[in-house]
């Protein structure tokens, strides 16, 4: 095998008979479940069946080449086609000619936003885009795609649920006109799913429910009595096109492009990261980025809407067998053999019975252990995931996530804008003689010395709060002859945080005490060099470690204030009230 090869695909040194075998049945698993969900997510993002079944077949097999993850199955998912949906709904008629376009141009571009993401190594871009978020994004998705399939499920005329009072005003005015042949039909779906998945959770039930659906509906004569049908697919094998982009297209659908990009690698990302949990594969989130915009832009021009990792797929590969990527390769193959045969079937689909199954993927998205254990554990992750939630639901999915992102970085700002500013002491433990916060341990201070730790960034946006901190420790405890501050938990030093730190010096050098630093990192001492706190504190005033600092500070410390002191705060402590009563004796 050549080197290079190996290199981009070492999964190949693992190929033989048994991974074959393993892969091959893997493969069978995914692409049984690829169909009900192709269908389901195709109508979701407002396209016929047969895009969600291209993105099922062309993405997966490029996302799994150029990217990192051998498991992750990528293809068409739920909360990127309603994002999609969304993003175009208000532009052009779903399911006509203009939107079909439109969707392949925006796959393009966002495509081309994740390559050039991957390959200008922004994989840690994800991480600014919280956990809370994501919860309360796709919770917010999964409503508007439940309420978005009533319409369908009751084959009624219904505004789009992202005008949800309008959405709910109508549906309680509906009455005379709902289908209860559709009603019907759409209930058989549902609950034949849940039935069949409390059989075996092994079993393709949302594939077996639709067949189970579309049986009901044909002994209800579903076509005769105004229940919509699917209709058959125009064609089973994905078409070849060019993208057409120009001026007015490319700002139409850049800001929903860019959308589109991030939450698609978020969502990817995290999967692959979940997936190799399991499979215990180590994961290059750049690399991963590049398979990502890869597989958007070469599926975009095979009639491939907007595809990210899916993570019901990709368990279901991990847990059939799948060894290497040909897991995923087979399913392609097999997915595209299964349309060739069985394609004029679904024409007897009812579109009620595809609704059900869409309302129920819906309802398994919704983040319910996660809402309840972040308002069990944190009120700020509770807020960003609500908020994000309610903004999703009552505006819109794309204004749902900035608000979240925005309100997430808020916070974070905020966190870091509070510093610890904490007094030390040493204190004896089984372990030995550490310091140790002085109020939650009750620890006795030394008369003439402050221990002060501070931790956090020492920026502009902290400046103004490390400050009350100081004031606040000045009056509550009062005047000593030295304050040693510790500048180990410090993370960050700017300009404005190095100009505070000399403005105490003066301050405290005034009131007659005398500020010493104790730094133990290059970095530190390198940024206080440059600007300039170390002149004004003073190289004799500096040290590397507390215990140095003690033993240079004892030499101008106060020995009658020693002879007359109650407390053992340090080791030295003993020696010198000592010498502070010989002292007070010959004096």
């Amino acid at each position: 095998m050549p080197s290079s090869l190996h290199r981009w695909f070492p999964w190949l040194a693992l190929v033989n008979s048994s991974t074959l075998k393993a892969d091959f049945i893997a493969g069978i698993t995914c692409a049984s479940m690829s169909i009900p969900q192709g269908i389901a997510f195709a109508a979701i993002a407002g396209l016929p069946a047969e895009y969600g079944f291209y993105s099922a077949m062309v993405a997966p097999i490029i996302a799994v080449l150029f990217g990192s993850s051998w498991h992750m199955v990528c293809g068409p998912a739920t909360a990127i086609s309603a994002l999609l949906f969304s993003s175009l709904s208000g532009l052009y008629t779903p399911g006509s000619a203009e939107f079909i376009q439109a969707a392949l141009a925006i796959t393009f571009l966002a495509g081309v936003i994740q390559l050039a993401l991957g390959l200008a190594k922004l994989g840690n871009l994800t991480n600014f885009v919280s956990h809370a978020v994501m919860v309360g994004f796709i919770t917010g998705a999964a409503f508007l795609i439940m309420l978005s399939q009533v319409q369908h499920a009751l084959t009624a005329n219904l505004p789009r649920p992202e005008n949800l009072l309008s959405f709910i005003n109508a549906l309680f005015h509906v009455g005379s006109h709902v289908n209860l042949y559709s009603l019907s039909i759409c209930a058989v779906t549902i609950a034949a799913a849940i039935i069949i998945r409390q059989i075996s959770s092994k079993l393709p039930h949302y594939l077996l429910a639709l067949i189970v659906g579309s049986v009901f509906g044909y002994v209800m004569q579903a076509g005769s009595n105004g229940v919509p049908l699917v209709g058959e697919l125009h064609e089973a094998i994905p078409p070849f096109a060019l993208i057409e982009l120009s001026g007015d297209t490319l700002r139409e659908l850049a800001p929903g492009a860019v959308v589109l990009a991030l939450i698609g690698l978020l969502e990817a990302a995290s999967i692959s990261k979940a997936i190799a949990l399991k499979t215990q594969q180590e994961i290059d989130t750049n690399r991963e980025f590049v398979g990502q915009g890869m597989s958007n832009m070469v599926g975009s021009l095979f009639s491939n809407y907007m595809s990210s990792g899916s993570f019901t797929r990709s368990g279901i590969n991990v847990e059939a067998g799948a060894r290497t990527p040909l897991a995923i390769i087979f399913s392609s193959i097999i997915l595209l053999l299964i349309l060739s045969l069985i394609a004029p079937l679904f024409s007897h689909l009812p579109i009620p019975a595809m609704a059900g199954i869409i309302i129920l993927v819906g309802w398994r998205l919704i983040e319910f252990k996660e809402l309840i254990h972040y308002a069990k554990t944190s009120r700020a992750e509770l807020s960003i995931a609500l908020v994000t939630l309610f903004s999703t639901i009552g505006i819109s999915l794309e204004f749902g996530i900035l608000v979240g992102v925005g309100l997430s970085l808020a916070l974070f700002l905020n966190q870091t804008a509070k510093p610890n500013v904490r007094l030390l002491a040493p204190m004896t433990t089984d372990e030995g003689r550490y310091f140790h916060n002085i109020v939650h341990f009750n620890l006795d201070t030394c008369p003439q010395i402050h221990f002060i730790r501070l931790d956090g960034p020492l920026y502009f946006g902290s400046v103004d709060y490390m400050n009350k901190q100081f004031q606040l420790l000045e009056s509550d405890y009062p005047h000593k002859e030295h304050w040693i501050i510790l500048c180990r938990g410090l993370s960050a030093i700017d300009m404005q945080g190095a100009h505070f730190l000399k403005q105490l010096v003066d301050q405290r050098k005034a009131a007659g005490t005398q500020v010493h630093l104790v730094v133990r990192y290059l970095w530190q001492l390198e940024r206080l060099e440059r600007f300039g706190v170390l002149d004004k504190v003073g190289a004799r005033h500096t040290y590397p470690g507390k215990g140095i600092a003690i033993k240079q500070i004892e030499r101008d410390m106060d020995l009658s204030q020693c002879a007359q002191c109650e407390h053992s705060v340090f080791s030295e402590c003993s020696e010198r009230k000592q010498r502070g009563q010989r002292l007070l004796i010959s004096s």
